[in-house]
């Protein structure tokens, strides 16, 4: 009677837990997987012994876990779609240190990494590829535009209107400065172009 009374609870908490598990499924299908589990177990119980308790336990293994069971019949969740906190992030990412100095960025940052529509990937790229966002390319623009004045030397010699340039000729170190400069504007707004594509891309291709 024991060793009976052990099968029947094996089945019953097996049940418990699969109805358990089913929350969230529609109630339609709950209820019609639910009988159709039921159904199985007492026909594969009819060709055993009323307490073959290791005979239960296999049709158990057999059947599968409840929670692998409810998790197939849920429905997937759809990815995370564009909000006002990923729309954002990708206006402070390349221009927030510009409007605030530093803490602009760090908010759009901080945006980018809580927020769900993108993967970690993405967030890697977007905070390590160009920290600052155009904040450091505008700051060295403006650097250059206050010392790119050439003034002149009078020299005591020489007529007060005729004066010699104080800054030094041009050579090929201003060609790699554009280059910099160049690569500090294109690669926050390339990566900018890029989480924006990821934030667009189809349901299908989330990762």
């Amino acid at each position: 009677m024991t060793v009976a009374s052990n099968a029947d609870r094996l089945v019953a908490d097996y049940l418990k837990t699969l109805d358990r598990e089913l929350r969230g499924v529609p109630r339609g299908r709950r209820e019609e997987l639910k009988a159709e589990i039921g159904e199985h177990i007492a026909e594969a119980r009819a060709g055993l012994e009323p307490g073959d308790e290791a005979g239960v336990r296999e049709i158990l293994e057999r059947l599968g876990d409840p929670v692998d069971i409810a998790a197939a019949e849920r429905p997937a969740e759809a990815p995370a779609r564009a909000g006002w906190r990923e729309i954002v992030a990708l206006i402070l990412l390349p221009i927030g240190g510009i409007i605030v100095p530093i803490i602009g960025w760090v908010v759009g940052a901080v945006l980018l990494w809580v927020s769900d529509a993108w993967s970690t990937r993405d967030k890697l790229i977007g905070t390590l590829l160009f920290p600052g966002g155009l904040l450091i390319p505008a700051a060295l623009a403006l650097m250059a535009e206050e010392s790119s004045g050439c003034g002149s030397v009078v020299s005591p010699q020489l007529q007060p209107q005729t004066g010699t340039p104080s800054c030094p000729p041009a050579d090929g170190a201003g060609l790699l400065e554009i280059f910099a400069m160049a690569a500090l504007v294109i690669v926050p707004l390339v990566v900018i172009g890029y989480l924006a594509r990821r934030l667009m891309r189809p349901p299908a291709a989330a990762v």
